[in-house]
């Protein structure tokens, strides 16, 4: 219809009309293309909004996670000393007999822990670091990811499994190990527990285990060696878990 009053225009020579027309037209270009980038930048904000969403669920998960561990990484370290406590100086200073062997046992154990980062890895791969609008935020993440990935390599404290773990189990009676798991200890999805558990029915013996084990330089030396990456783990924890919380703070701050 308006290519047809434009050429009606061009016959009658109205050429003030034909002027209209072809601003009518450029006004009507113009106003779609603009409704058009309109529309591309609400979709790229929800977008930006979803990721933002998604890292923040994954800083959750790792902050809720990491603290578990290190509440768990505290604890080994702590039965770890009371056992190389005894070691070193034969006392058994107002615990049981029991209570030091099963330190021994609640100090052989391990948690690893490893970092969610499918959503910014996600974003990376594909290109799309820019959906994250703030650029110091964006500075931010990519700090802290790189981070988590250097955390991943297998030599950190986040993931190293003890010789100790090997060597004190092998030197333990089986009827003990059989009762310090079903009694002492729980794992399962996302938790591990340590439990108050009493003497089995049978103690006897344990002082002679407790003896050996003492005796035994490398199996101390490995416990010494474990203890100190576990409180290094938890120091490491605490330096992880500030920088997650303040990701978490700001991106809350952007919502």
């Amino acid at each position: 219809m308006l290519l047809r009053r434009v050429m009606e225009h061009v016959k009658a020579q109205n050429w003030f009309a034909v002027g209209v027309d072809f601003l009518i037209v450029l006004v009507g270009v113009l106003l779609a293309f603009q409704i058009t980038q309109w529309n591309a930048e609400r979709a790229e904000r929800v977008r930006s909004q979803e990721y933002l969403s998604r890292i923040h669920a994954d800083l959750m998960v790792d902050l809720a996670a990491l603290q578990r561990h290190r509440e768990f990484w505290e604890q080994v370290a702590e039965h770890g000393h009371v056992a190389i406590r005894y070691a070193e100086t034969g006392k058994v200073e107002g615990v049981s007999e029991w209570e030091i062997l099963r330190s021994f046992l609640h100090a052989s154990q391990a948690w690893q822990f490893v970092f969610v980062d499918s959503t910014y890895s996600e974003l990376r791969s594909a290109g799309e670091l820019r959906l994250i609008p703030d650029p110091e935020l964006r500075s931010a993440l990519a700090d802290y990811y790189v981070l988590v990935a250097a955390r991943r390599g297998g030599l950190g404290p986040y993931h190293l499994l003890p010789d100790y773990r090997e060597w004190v189990r092998g030197r333990m009676r089986s009827d003990i190990l059989r009762y310090y798991w079903q009694a002492c200890f729980e794992q399962a999805a996302g938790v591990q527990i340590f439990n108050e558990c009493s003497p089995p029915d049978d103690v006897s013996g344990i002082k002679a285990i407790l003896e050996d084990l003492a005796a035994d330089r490398a199996i101390i030396d490995a416990l010494r060696y474990w203890v100190d990456t576990q409180i290094m783990a938890v120091e490491l924890a605490g330096f992880d878990l500030g920088r997650a919380q303040a990701l978490t703070d700001r991106i809350e701050a952007l919502r």
